[in-house]
């Protein structure tokens, strides 16, 4: 740098200017510069430099007072019927814990917020301008409680300001249509809950009316399945339509109690022919490949094998598990054999609600709490992709095989089928992300084969649909 370049500071970020340069070979000679006399006195010390700008976190009075601001939001969210519906599945210890890292390092602590990026936490979630507005409401009440500085209130809510773009984003118009004799009926009973004294319910009932007629259907069904657990059987069987139309099956055999020390589920994947049955032939072939993405890298899936010509025998049904644990699928990913039975509980303290709209399987399991479930019976070969319809960043997939000889990857795409008879076999190949099975023909010799296959690569990003088919969008990039 030269040593007439300087620093400036211009909207409050560094920039270096530069006046020229020199070097030591064509440097100017110094002017002589006047030595003071021997009694002068010494020059004064430069003034001390000026101390950094406190953060708006130090400002507010760092994380009491984030904290206080925190409880006196949600407080104020508790009593607020514009929006305390979107809370009734909520973990408020957690939301609290994320709540106060969120605003913690958005002014400028240093403090890792651990939740999700702001656009897959809100996604499909369908939150209207209405919403917004009354979240940010209660959020003024509460600095105004707490008497922040309106210096310091301005500067909070301008950092939080952006964030709208990525929680609104409000239904599609075409999910408003609706029937409105049903709109009116689910209003009757609504105030005749109330008039019974129950008039929670009747907030709830009448929260959920309002967000089926804005075209929030996974909101609105939601809080009317809440709605339906706490009454007697069949009293809102009437107006269920109104809610749940366009939905897949739903699934209403009884809920299964599932023991509360259950181990975790395997997290990836599960499901090889050559683990679940003891060959009755010794091994006199073996397959070993590597399952890849278009353009390199390897991928989760699943590959089977089928006999050209020939006939193998169909492996026997199995029960397997699929569970929701922190708020994730475990296993993500499982093969099964045509016929198999899938159990899915619900380790976690809110609600899910497990779905399926894939054309091989499509199911809703409708709401249930820690330590229940309900399972599936998997019946047709194909591909289901699985959501919650409460939570859009859980997805897995059930692959359902027909094939004598199956086997899911690891992480890297790597396989092998230990038992195989030589000869020739139709080999398919699916990635996690990919819609369609790949399909080759491979011959298999006596001893050690390898095989290496590439599928068309997916959209590793998309969130895919609710249970009523409208796209929740990606995840970003």
């Amino acid at each position: 740098m030269s040593a007439r370049n300087r620093w400036i500071m211009v909207g409050g970020f560094a920039w270096m200017v530069g006046c020229g340069t020199t070097t030591p070979e064509n440097r100017p000679p110094a002017p002589a510069q006047p030595q003071p006399p021997a009694s002068a006195a010494p020059a004064p010390a430069p003034p001390p430099a000026s101390p950094a700008k406190a953060t708006l976190f130090e400002r507010l009075g760092g994380e009491p007072a984030v904290s206080a601001v925190v409880d006196a939001f949600l407080k104020n969210v508790a009593t607020d019927k514009r929006i305390n519906g979107r809370f009734i599945n909520t973990d408020l210890a957690r939301l609290r814990t994320l709540l106060i890292q969120f605003v913690s390092s958005a002014t400028g602590a240093k403090v890792e917020y651990t939740g999700r990026n702001m656009q897959v936490t809100h996604a499909g979630l369908q939150i209207v301008d209405e919403e917004f507005d009354a979240l940010v409401g209660d959020l003024v009440a509460a600095l105004v409680k707490l008497n922040v500085p309106e210096a310091e209130k301005a500067e909070l809510l301008g950092a939080l300001g952006p964030l709208k773009a990525q929680v609104v984003s409000p239904p599609p118009v075409a999910e408003t249509k609706h029937d409105p004799a049903l709109a009116k009926q689910a209003e009757e009973i609504a105030a005749k809950l109330r008039a019974e004294g129950q008039g929670s319910l009747a907030d709830v009932l009448e929260t959920a009316v309002k967000a089926r007629v804005r075209g929030q259907r996974t909101y609105a069904e939601q809080l009317f399945s809440a709605v339906e657990q706490q009454l007697p059987d069949g009293r809102l069987d009437t107006i269920a339509l109104l809610f749940r139309e366009g939905a897949p099956e739903r699934i209403t055999s009884a809920l299964i109690q599932m023991p509360k020390d259950s181990a975790p589920q395997p997290k990836l994947a599960v499901g090889a022919s050559d683990d679940e049955e003891k060959p009755q032939k010794p091994s006199r072939a073996s397959l070993t490949g590597t399952l890849t993405a278009d353009g390199g890298g390897g991928l989760l899936g699943v590959v089977t094998l089928d006999r050209v010509g020939g006939k193998s025998a169909a492996r026997k049904p199995k029960k397997r598990i699929i569970e929701q644990r922190d708020r994730q699928f475990a296993p993500r990913l499982l093969a099964i054999p045509v016929g198999s039975t899938v159990v899915f509980p619900n380790f976690d303290p809110v609600y899910h609600n497990v779905f399926s709209v894939s054309p091989a399987k499509s199911f809703d399991l409708g709401i249930f709490k820690n330590g229940e479930a309900r399972e599936v019976t998997f019946g047709k070969e194909g591909l289901i992709r699985l959501g919650c319809n409460l939570h859009s960043n859980m997805l897995a997939h059930v692959v359902v095989v027909a094939s004598a000889h199956y086997v899911v990857t690891s992480p890297k795409g790597e396989f092998t089928f230990k038992n195989l008879p030589p000869g020739e076999y139709t080999a398919r190949a699916w990635g996690e992300n990919s819609s369609e099975p790949v399909s080759r023909t491979v011959t298999i010799h006596a001893g050690q084969n390898t095989w290496n296959v590439a599928v068309p690569r997916g959209s590793a990003t998309s969130l895919g649909t609710d249970k009523f088919g409208v796209s929740r969008g990606d995840s970003g990039p």
